[in-house]
């Protein structure tokens, strides 16, 4: 068998790399978060949730984790969506914020949420 030359060797990596570049552009593609969320303005109903959105606005960002603990530990299967709603609100207010603390907060957010 023929050793392949340098000219085909770079076609075949081009080539790959271009299939490569294809799958990773579908894939983000297809993940945008560009979907509207049908409840995106609809007011939170929980005990304490105005509360939580009070002190996320004040940039109290450890009392908001605190308050939001506190719902979280009396969430039925009933208000689970709406708490998961307003747990999502409070991330993405915090790991866009970058007031000193929001990224500790996000953090602890997160070791309460997957324990990790």
């Amino acid at each position: 068998m023929s050793k392949p030359t340098p000219a085909l060797v770079t076609v075949r990596t081009a080539r790959r790399l271009l299939c490569l570049g294809a799958v990773l552009a579908s894939g983000v593609i297809g993940c945008s978060r560009d979907e509207v969320d049908p409840d995106a303005n609809k007011p939170f109903t929980l005990p304490g949730a105005s509360k939580v959105l009070d002190l996320l606005s004040k940039n109290d960002f450890e009392n908001t984790v605190g308050a939001l603990a506190e719902i979280k530990a009396g969430v039925t299967d009933s208000t689970l969506q709406e708490y998961q709603r307003l747990s999502r609100r409070v991330q993405e207010s915090l790991s866009t914020n970058q007031a000193e603390g929001a990224m500790d907060a996000y953090r602890a957010l997160g070791v309460m949420e997957r324990g990790r």
